[in-house]
């Protein structure tokens, strides 16, 4: 690690196009500060930890990531723990997932078929590999399995609205791209969605010493201000004449009515 980081720092002082800010500031590692979140959203997908799932009525904590096992692969399911943001020098940040994957190394703790997957939820595996990039992660739900029974969860897949993965059309044939409609049978990648950072205001100032206004000071205020809006409601409603006014108003005759036809 120390070699990576040297030879980093090398091509960096040699102003090297390979040793690229974000290159550069994640290999000279993390500051010492993490954020830790309970919700992320990524892929299209709110996720929130199981912590917070279990204050709710709705489940968002289930994912399942594709990777390697013995030469094959495979998909792991767990759930998610934590949402961690990695601070960098310059700027940078990395944000991980930290999770909790069911053992489903063996055909004893996963059942699978070509319309249902049911996982074993007793067992863990991988406890020391438990994090992954949220572009990773797709969503989840688990729900009872009612045939295996209660240490059995079927794993739902999500098939969220509104969002479609088509092809570009310079990776389809010529022929294909011309004549033949797309029609997306699942969803695979998605364009994540990067959340605004939080602001942090500050409603009290510092650079001085706080003045005790005395309650009395106040309330003479106040009596002020309710005087001038009786006295500016006083003046608004003398230029308006009364009910009684407008009925002594004289009035005029049409002079557009033939004086021979009775009214």
């Amino acid at each position: 690690m120390l070699m990576v980081v040297s030879e980093i720092n090398q091509l960096r002082v040699q102003g090297s196009l390979e040793a690229t800010d974000e290159l550069w500031s994640i290999a000279n590692g993390t500051l010492v500060n993490v954020s830790i979140y309970s919700g992320c959203i990524s892929n299209g997908a709110r996720f929130h930890t199981r912590g917070r799932d279990g204050r709710r009525k709705s489940q968002n904590s289930g994912v399942v990531v594709e990777g390697e096992h013995e030469v094959k692969t495979i998909d792991y399911y767990g759930y998610l723990c934590k949402v961690l943001e990695l601070n960098y020098i310059l700027g940078h940040q990395v944000v991980l997932f930290q999770c909790e994957w069911y053992n489903t190394g063996s055909s004893r703790t996963i059942c699978s078929d070509p319309h249902f997957t049911s996982i074993d939820v007793r067992g863990r595996w991988f406890k020391n590999d438990p994090f992954v990039h949220p572009s990773q992660a797709k969503q989840v739900f688990y729900v009872n399995d009612t045939k295996l029974g209660d240490n059995w969860k079927v794993a739902e897949r999500v098939q969220h609205r509104a969002i479609w993965d088509t092809p570009e059309m310079d990776d389809l044939e010529p022929s294909v791209a011309m004549n033949d409609a797309f029609q997306q049978d699942e969803t695979t990648d998605f364009v994540p969605i990067a959340a605004e950072d939080p602001v942090d205001v500050q409603f009290t100032r510092s650079d001085i010493d706080p003045e005790i206004i005395p309650s009395s000071v106040v309330l003479e205020l106040d009596n002020e201000e309710l005087q001038d809006s009786t006295d500016d409601e006083e003046d608004e409603s003398m230029g308006e004449p009364s009910e009684d006014e407008e009925n002594e108003l004289p009035c005029e005759s049409d002079s557009d009515i033939d004086p021979d036809v009775e009214p």
